[in-house]
């Protein structure tokens, strides 16, 4: 896949992603044009800049966990490098189903900053891990406040099975990632198990790409060599367990760290909705029972079950589902005039202020900056290929007047 087919395939996905939302936000409009204009009439600019930026901060220490755990095995991993690739995290999270583009675009742009690939895996999966734990520990907690009646929401039954199944299937992933980076031979035997039916389907793509010029030297290259795939993900599984045996050594603190930051930057992006409340003049404290404590608090427990309905949700950005799930999880503070204003800003600052951010340092990546270091790479290249060319003759006519002096000396 060359650079242009890459691009047009990010611009289509984030253009269905906007559609989307463009087309939910179109019909919340057409019918409640006159209450969009009320719901603004008392809006509060500062506190909106407070929630702003709340949003961004997810991106910059999200960006600072990923450095503390990258540099443990290179020091010499950059907080800007660390950061770009937070962003660029959350725009491909945001235009991917699921959420599925999210760890490879990260990698992408580590290995791209010098990080050798092996150690960016493990990096990420100790990553994933600070994620998983935190998910599992809020799942948990929502899920004992539900059973204690100390959190009432509206869907009791749809909540209860969606919290089951967060707490079954973080704290599987969370024992799987364990169990893989302590035993080594565990996470050997997948991969030889998986490698026969993969493998098969790597060969039949590697077939097709034989009938592209730009990719022909390379699928040959591929199919020549049966099981290097294999062989290099297994060398793989040691140095992860080796990188894994460095963090227990030597990068406790780091990680300890990682999961303050991760638990900081989610709570303060669940803040965000606190933070839109007092910006659109809303009451913070809601019409009926929700949850003990501080109204800020009862708002970061419902976004937090909102988060869980958006991870697993199918669509690109969520969309569809954030904008239904809000309306009813947030209707105990979010009434008539105010539902349209509320939802568009929460839109906008929770996902899609970082998204444009990672956005741009996608196209970044991806276009004319990139191409044009590319050219000046070539171009010195071609520099030194012809410095060398034109050293070459003073050399062979310096050991020609060598050899005449030592036949005239003979």
């Amino acid at each position: 896949m060359n650079r242009a087919t890459l691009i047009r395939g990010i611009q289509l996905i984030v253009t269905l992603t906007l559609a989307s939302f463009a087309y939910v936000l179109y019909g919340a409009i057409r019918s409640e044009q006159a209450s969009l204009a009320a719901g603004l009439a008392h809006a509060r600019p500062g506190w909106l800049i407070v929630a702003a930026v709340l949003a961004l901060q997810e991106g910059v220490f999200g960006g600072l966990r990923i450095w503390v755990l990258g540099r443990v095995l290179w020091p010499g991993l950059r907080l800007r490098t660390a950061v770009t690739s937070e962003f660029v995290l959350m725009f491909c999270a945001g235009v991917t189903p699921g959420q599925a583009g999210a760890a490879p675009s990260q990698i992408a742009v580590l290995a791209h900053g010098g990080m050798r690939f092996v150690d960016v895996a493990t990096a990420e999966l100790l990553t994933a891990s600070c994620t998983v734990t935190f998910f599992l520990v809020t799942a948990v907690t929502l899920f004992a406040l539900r059973q204690a009646g100390m959190l009432v929401v509206h869907g009791g039954e749809q909540l209860e099975w969606l919290l089951s199944v967060s707490v079954v299937m973080f704290g599987a992933a969370l024992v799987a990632l364990l169990v893989a980076a302590a035993y080594p031979p565990l996470l050997k035997a997948l991969v030889r198990a998986l490698s026969a039916p993969l493998g098969a389907l790597l060969r039949a793509v590697l077939r097709g790409a034989r009938h592209v010029p730009r990719l022909r030297a390379r699928a040959e290259a591929a199919l020549a060599a049966p099981g290097k795939t294999t062989a290099r993900l297994l060398r793989s599984v040691d140095e992860f367990h080796d990188g894994f045996r460095i963090y227990m050594r030597r990068g406790k603190r780091a990680y300890a760290a990682a999961l303050l930051l991760t638990f900081g930057f989610f709570c303060s992006r669940f803040a965000v909705a606190y933070f839109i409340l007092l910006g659109l003049g809303i009451p913070t404290t809601p019409s009926t029972f929700v949850a003990v404590g501080p109204p800020i608090v009862q708002v970061i427990l419902i976004q937090a079950l909102l988060n869980f309905a958006l991870y697993m949700s199918p669509t690109p950005g969520a969309s569809g589902i954030a904008e239904l799930g809000s309306n009813a999880l947030m209707s105990p503070w979010v009434k008539g005039p105010f539902e349209l204003p509320y939802l568009v800003l929460w839109r906008l600052l929770a996902l899609f202020l970082c998204m444009f951010v990672g956005g741009v340092y996608v196209f970044r990546y991806l276009g004319a900056d990139v191409l044009e270091a590319r050219v000046k790479q070539t171009e010195a290249e071609k520099r030194a290929l012809a410095e060398r060319a034109a050293d070459a003759p003073p050399a062979l006519e310096g050991q020609e007047e060598a050899a005449e002096r030592r036949r005239s000396m003979g």
